[in-house]
């Protein structure tokens, strides 16, 4: 028996397409083997056609549609959690729906930073050809033709030789470790480390750091209202918030607001220096608590971190390419004066 081959994990717009057409099989009444029975077949002629006879597979076999997309191991894993979440509460067509939304913009927002970063990465892989070249073939010429015209460069002119050389290599240096950067983050990102790059990210760049808060509570609000709405209580909204909060900034901020949950019993002040809110929002969950509106406070907050999230990502993706440009701009500025100074050094000689 041949082994396995590693499932790779669908992308964004396949996730959105499959959960858009599970929750349509929902609504319309079929039962759910049936329903993936006949995602099986439309996904027949697909590379995912492993992937969805693997989960029907399951289904038919009495497994519920959370551990199905478990055992595939070819679904986000929050996907699967909030599956889960709508498999408990009832809801799960209106969460599938809701998915779907959340992947397709999440498609989008990745095409834009894809199509932000590509173009700039390409000038700086030529530019490295480029320097190479100058470094270990132009350059050198230039110190010959001192050398013929009297036996070497000295003084000034040498000086600016070798200032030209050395700002020849830094740039090559700078290009190279910019590139080995880039390829770093993108093997790891391949070989499954999303959460240690984005926890790298987020420390290195603010703005990351703040994006990923604010994704993690758009995910606690989503949760936590749609349990509380489906008539559940807050115990059982914490057992599943850990889970689709791993490897984050709100697991910790999760597992905090579960203990003082624990020891008061009020959301309001469990949610007060979790380092997760805003303290605006912590006091809007707090009067919601008060009040007993929680379900709509946090449906409100979900709509207003989902718009900043966006937002957020927008804008990023917005600042990658005229941050790069700027970069390779001194590059280039770099090359031209490595080239120009011993150009200079050689026309100073021949006066």
């Amino acid at each position: 028996m041949k082994p396995q081959k590693p499932v790779k994990q669908l992308p964004a717009i396949e996730v959105s397409l499959f959960c858009s057409q599970a929750a349509m099989i929902l609504r319309s009444g079929i039962l759910l083997y049936d329903g993936m029975d006949v995602l099986r077949q439309s996904y027949a002629d697909t590379p995912y056609s492993g992937v969805m006879e693997s989960v029907c597979q399951a289904v038919r076999e009495g497994s519920e549609l959370h551990g199905a997309l478990a055992a595939a191991g070819a679904f986000p894993q929050y996907m699967v959690q909030m599956v889960r979440a709508g498999e408990m509460t009832g809801h799960l067509d209106e969460v599938l729906a809701r998915l779907s939304v959340y992947y397709e913009s999440e498609d989008r927002l990745r095409s834009e930073v894809r199509s932000a970063v590509t173009y700039p990465l390409v000038l700086v892989g030529m530019l490295a050809v480029v320097i190479g070249i100058l470094v270990v073939r132009v350059l050198p010429i230039f110190e010959s033709v001192f050398r013929g015209l009297g036996g070497g460069p000295s003084g000034t002119v040498s000086l600016v030789l070798s200032g030209g050389m050395a700002l020849g290599r830094a740039m090559l240096v700078l290009v190279l470790v910019l590139l080995a950067a880039v390829l770093a983050v993108w093997l790891a990102w391949r070989a499954g480390r999303q959460r240690q790059v984005l926890n790298a990210a987020g420390r290195i760049v603010p703005a990351i750091g703040r994006l990923r808060r604010q994704q993690a509570a758009l995910r606690f609000c989503s949760v936590v209202e749609m349990v509380l709405s489906s008539g559940y209580d807050l115990g059982q909204a914490m057992e599943i918030l850990p889970e689709l909060l791993q490897g984050g900034p709100g697991e910790e901020a999760a597992a905090q607001c579960r203990q003082k949950l624990a020891e008061t019993g009020d959301l309001g002040q469990a949610v007060q220096g979790i380092g997760l809110f805003e303290p605006l929002h912590e006091r809007m969950i707090a009067v919601g608590a008060g009040t007993g509106s929680t379900s709509q406070v946090l449906g409100q907050l979900a709509g207003i971190y989902g718009r900043e999230v966006e937002t957020g990502i927008q804008r990023l993706a917005g600042r990658i390419e005229p941050t790069l440009v700027a970069v390779l701009t001194a590059i280039i500025g770099g090359i031209l004066l490595s080239v120009m100074l011993p150009l200079a050094g050689v026309m100073s000689t021949m006066a």
